[in-house]
């Protein structure tokens, strides 16, 4: 039995959204309700996100509070910035083997408004740990890989910085209410932003957000009834899972193998052979960018380019809208919005927009063919999907 993506829903997105963290996950699974023609009854399976403040037993709850009670399958994501990602894979695997018909993937929470950005920072900062950490800052950890990529490589901070200037770009082009930052910010810009932990400026460094996003995952044959019954032949493709990697290699950074290699090489090769793509086939990317280093380092396990040449990729304007492979075409963590876990969920649903050619004023030509990146902790999880246009290989 075919599993595939069928739609989505996003709230809207920034700071003091006006909503807590069941209200927004409720925003969210309304949202790819309407946009798939579904009801609550249908959902059997929900693949959630915890709330940021941990709380007992917050899956129940959240069932309760979304009306889709009862299911069959139920799981709760906890792989960072790598759970949305990973969670595409457990969906299709769910509805693959009967465990259910059609699963909600959702996440969100209220990170800037309910939480704060010292809770946040302060909060990240505990659960690194004193000795792994004594600046007592995250940003620290990947501005240490950031100074070897730096000293290893020639690398520059300019280069660095082109990478949150290309997600300003992209957030700029779209709606106001879809991104928590709509001007544009050259290089020289982003670096003259304060500087959090040398060489990250604050705009290298994700934003704190509110919002959230949902999509959905069911069977073929459910997504041609929809098509046919609900949506009055639309003939919006589905979005197939083609492959599918991921490795977790560490905890702390100090116990990372090496800076030379994170697990999205060995993730990466997973998923494309499994896929059986080429990176020239890959039509767009959408890679986890709590950090503009995290990018970076990411291009260069993934195969798009050579260990130490990624500030020149991105230097060369590959990675914009009108280059190889476009960027994370809705501004990623850095500047389309970053609500802490929920995060990666974005890459996901513009990844769902592309394929089914509704991404407007960022739509990449023909696209057909997508990789999508998540990262959990700091470096220590990485999930690949590369995701197709359900007729691409009709």
């Amino acid at each position: 039995m075919g599993a595939v993506l069928i739609g989505y829903g996003e709230t809207s997105v920034g700071e003091a959204v006006g909503r807590g963290y069941e209200a927004l996950n409720m925003w969210a699974t309304r949202e790819a309700l309407s946009d798939t023609g579904l009801e609550p009854d249908d959902i059997d399976g929900l693949i959630a996100s915890a709330p940021f403040r941990s709380e007992r037993f917050p899956l129940p709850r959240l069932i309760e509070h979304l009306g889709v009670a009862p299911l069959q399958f139920a799981e709760l994501t906890g792989l960072g910035g790598a759970s949305h990602v990973n969670s595409i894979k457990r969906a299709t695997a769910a509805v693959e083997t009967g465990r259910a018909e059609t699963v909600l993937v959702v996440a969100a929470d209220a990170l800037s408004s309910e939480i704060g950005p010292s809770t946040v920072i302060e909060s990240l900062a505990e659960s690194v740990g004193t000795f792994e950490n004594p600046a007592n800052i995250v940003p620290s950890l990947y501005a240490h890989v950031a100074n070897w990529h730096i000293d290893t490589f020639g690398t520059t901070r300019k280069q660095l910085a082109e990478v949150a200037s290309i997600a300003y770009e992209h957030a700029s082009m779209q709606r106001p209410d879809r991104v928590h930052e709509t001007e544009t910010k050259s290089a020289d810009e982003i670096l003259d932003s304060p500087m959090i932990s040398t060489p990250l400026t604050a705009d290298q460094c994700a934003l704190i957000s509110d919002g959230g996003a949902a999509f959905i995952v069911t069977t073929e044959a459910n997504a041609e009834r929809l098509d046919r019954e609900s949506r009055g032949n639309s003939e919006r493709p589905p979005v197939r899972l083609v492959g599918f990697g991921a490795q977790h290699t560490h905890d702390h950074l100090t116990q990372m193998p090496t800076f030379g290699e994170t697990g999205a090489v060995k993730a990466g090769q997973q998923a494309m052979t499994e896929a059986d793509v080429t990176h020239d086939e890959i039509d767009l990317l959408e890679i986890y960018d709590c950090f503009t280093i995290t990018v970076l380092r990411i291009v260069e396990d993934l195969g798009f380019c050579e260990l130490g040449d990624g500030g020149s990729l991105i230097e060369s304007g590959d990675l914009r809208l009108s280059g190889k492979w476009p960027l994370n075409t809705h501004g990623g963590a850095l500047a389309q919005a970053h609500p802490g876990m929920p995060s990666g969920i974005f890459h996901i649903t513009e990844t769902i927009r592309q394929l089914q050619g509704r991404a407007e004023a960022t739509q990449v030509e023909d696209a057909s063919t997508a990789l999508v990146h998540g990262n959990g902790g700091i470096f220590s999880t990485q999930a690949v999907a590369v995701l197709e246009r359900g007729d691409t290989r009709d």
